[in-house]
Order: structure tokens, then sequence, then C-alpha cells
């Protein structure tokens, strides 16, 4: 992980933090990131998306990367779509974003978050729209240095406004699912925004997630 002065760079876009004065978000409504009541999981390395448990990346300055060889490689407009969800929906929150043109995939600076669209030598479970897991757990309990996020193909950085991408990243920094929170919330729950785990994602992290984010981080 790297020690950075906090700022927010998306692939090249740099965003001024600006305060402004406005109404302030009194409380989350549940808890729904790990660990939880009902999420109490040590994070391990796993071998790969089936393997997967949710941890909370280890620090609030997040790199990330998404693949840019075969196999696994984001085209232009899947790439685009996923800066513009982290660009709308993660930018906002307490972590300091920064798109890392220069991976690094071992040591103690490893890139944070590494997207990969699934293709048949990186395969997804049968079924599974995308997957988030641990390629490198921290020293510290529930927290990982290096987490990868696999999405079905083709385009499943679009489907449903970006929704797939928004609900692995909070996997990425450790919210649950419904099930998983505390107290738990069918999985459909509105206040849930892209966590929700059903057919369809709403596209939005909502404010509920966004509190937790900004409590943790």
């Amino acid at each position: 992980m790297r020690n950075v002065v906090r700022s927010t760079v998306v692939s090249g876009l740099v965003l001024a933090v600006v305060a402004v004065s406005g109404p302030a978000q009194a409380t989350h409504e549940y808890d729904g990131m790990m660990p939880t009541a009902n999420y109490d999981v040590i994070c391990l390395s796993a071998s790969g998306p089936a393997d997967g448990e949710v941890c909370r990346t280890d620090n609030a300055d997040v790199y990330w990367y998404a693949d840019s060889a075969n196999p696994g490689e984001l085209e232009a407009d899947d790439f685009n779509a996923l800066r513009t969800m982290l660009l709308n929906e993660y930018v906002p929150t307490d972590l300091a974003l920064t798109y890392d043109s220069s991976p690094v995939f071992s040591g103690d600076a490893e890139t944070d978050l590494v997207y990969q669209e699934a293709e048949a030598d990186l395969p997804l479970p049968s079924g599974i729209l995308g997957a988030t897991w641990c390629n490198g757990a921290a020293p510290a309990y529930y927290e990982c240095d290096q987490t990868y996020i696999r999405i079905v193909s083709p385009d499943g950085f679009r489907r449903y406004g970006g929704s797939i991408a928004c609900h692995e990243t909070g996997h990425g920094v450790g919210l649950v699912h419904g099930n998983d929170a505390s107290p738990r919330l069918d999985p459909g729950d509105a206040r849930l925004g892209c966590m929700v785990n059903e057919d369809q994602f709403p596209s939005d992290l909502g404010s509920d997630s966004t509190h937790l984010i900004n409590v943790t981080y």
C-alpha cells in the first residue's frame, strides 16, 4: 500500500476537493460494512473468484487498475464506463481513488483494486455476474492489500448503468449483502443501493453505503 498525499485522480482527471456547506448525513440505518454481527470472517488470500470472501481494502488511498492485456482486457467503452462509475459513486466518498498506470502485483505496495473482464481463460463461476476476491491479505484481520474484481463479458461493466462494477467495488472496500448486514436486510432492500443482490442492481451506491465507507475510512 502506498502512502501518498491525499488527492483524487481518475485516469488522468484530477478533481479538486472543495469544502462546501450542506446537509449532514446523520447516520447509516444498518451495519453493512464487514465485520458485522452476521458476517465476521477473517480476510485470507484466495486462489480465485470461487473462493473469495468480503474483505476491506487496507487504506483510504485506493489505487486501481483496469487490465489492459488479454485475457481480461477491458475495451475502451468498458474502461470508460468503469471510470465514470467510480467518479460518480466512489470519488464523492472519503476514499481517495487514483488510477495506477504502472500496477504493482507483488510486495508491500500492491495496486489495491485490479479489474478484469471474464474470458474463457479467466472464467467466473456459472451464473455469476461478477466476483471479488483478495489476492494478498494484509496483516490486519479484515483487510486486503490487493483485491481482484472480475466481471462478466461481454459488456458487463456497462450493464445496468455500471452497477455490477459498483456492487463488486463495494465488496472490495468491505460492503456486504443485505443478509450479512446487521440487522439483516432483504437482499433487495432499496437502502443497499448497488449492493442489492438480485437480478438487477440499482446504479447508485446510496447514502447508507456512502456513510458506511466514510465512517470506516
